[in-house]
């Protein structure tokens, strides 16, 4: 053998191990991602590697959660077979819509979904995305809740949490077993907004930091204020609305509570009670605006409410 022999050799095996590398990679990062994110962005993460950085790194992203009303309940009624088919069924309705809309479904919590926009890929539309999928995924319920009542089973609902805020992203748990997620306060928050759609009669609720990132086209009602367990700052809430004069009248109306405008906030939610009808929002900040009308001129009095209270 020549001298190029053993150079060849040489290049050879450092182009086996080279290529060995990449295909170890690329399963790891299948590995890693496919459970949480639809296969293209799996594709992505492989052909450029760059974009992905292994371990926690902080990250603005759009978290959501999901809840069935009542589930604890009525799976007491059903057998265990039928709890089993109707989460199934829950569940393959509402993933594929995390995944088309650019989403990583975390995890299934019970009957909960924790899914969240803008992580492992940047999305610089991660809020709009997000309330897209909530949007989409209150609309399948009704074909769900169809599908279940043609066999025999009762209906569910769905409520839905949404926030926008900064979190660490990234692989968390034990060498032996370790899953993607995002820890920090938002996360809480998108999980608190989830259960006080019960206090408001929604499907959908989403903080002031997610509706701030929304486009003009995104039609959002404001609600009202509230105060999170540990938190000073009031947040505002919205959920989507298509009526323009229910948006109008409800915005008008949390104005003038807080100007103390205590006739003026009774009239403009008046408004959105003709509209509609015994709507749990309007119905929840008049008592709040008649409770404040009640106070003495001099009595300390602030407009939000704590969100534990609702």
């Amino acid at each position: 053998m020549g001298p190029a022999g053993p150079t060849a050799a040489i290049y050879g095996g450092a182009a086996l191990a080279g290529y060995a590398a990449v295909r170890q990679r690329a399963r790891q990062t299948r590995a890693m991602f496919a459970q949480y994110v639809p296969p293209a962005v799996v594709a992505r993460l492989i052909a450029q590697p760059e974009l992905m950085r292994l371990g926690g790194e902080s990250r603005e992203v759009t978290l959501m959660f999901t809840d069935l009303a009542s589930f604890t309940t009525l799976s007491e009624q059903l057998s265990a077979d039928q709890t089993v088919e109707v989460l199934t069924a829950y569940f393959n309705a509402m993933t594929p819509i995390v995944h088309a809309t650019g989403g990583t479904l975390d995890k299934f919590i019970g009957d909960a979904v924790m899914a969240f926009w803008g992580a492992p890929l940047d999305d610089a539309q991660h809020a709009e995305h997000a309330v897209a999928a909530a949007i989409a995924m209150q609309q399948a319920m009704q074909a769900l809740v169809a599908g279940l009542a043609a066999r025999g089973l009762p209906p569910i609902h769905m409520r839905i949490g949404l926030h926008t805020g900064r979190v660490v992203v990234g692989n968390v748990g034990s060498d032996q077993r370790f899953s993607y997620t995002a820890i920090g306060d938002a996360v809480n928050l998108a999980a608190r907004l989830e259960g006080a759609n019960k206090a408001f009669g929604t499907g959908v609720l989403l903080s002031a930091a997610t509706a701030a990132q929304l486009p003009p086209t995104v039609a959002l009602r404001a609600l009202d204020d509230v105060i999170v367990k540990g938190k000073t700052e009031p947040v505002r809430v919205f959920t989507p609305c298509d009526d323009t004069t229910v948006r109008e009248a409800s915005n008008a109306a949390l104005a003038a509570f807080h100007a103390r405008d205590w006739p003026g906030a009774e009239a403009q939610l008046s408004r959105v009670l003709e509209r509609l009808p015994g709507d749990l929002a309007a119905t929840r900040l008049r008592e709040r605006v008649a409770e404040a009308r009640a106070l003495p001129a001099d009595a300390p009095w602030f407009p939000a409410v704590a969100l534990d209270k609702l």
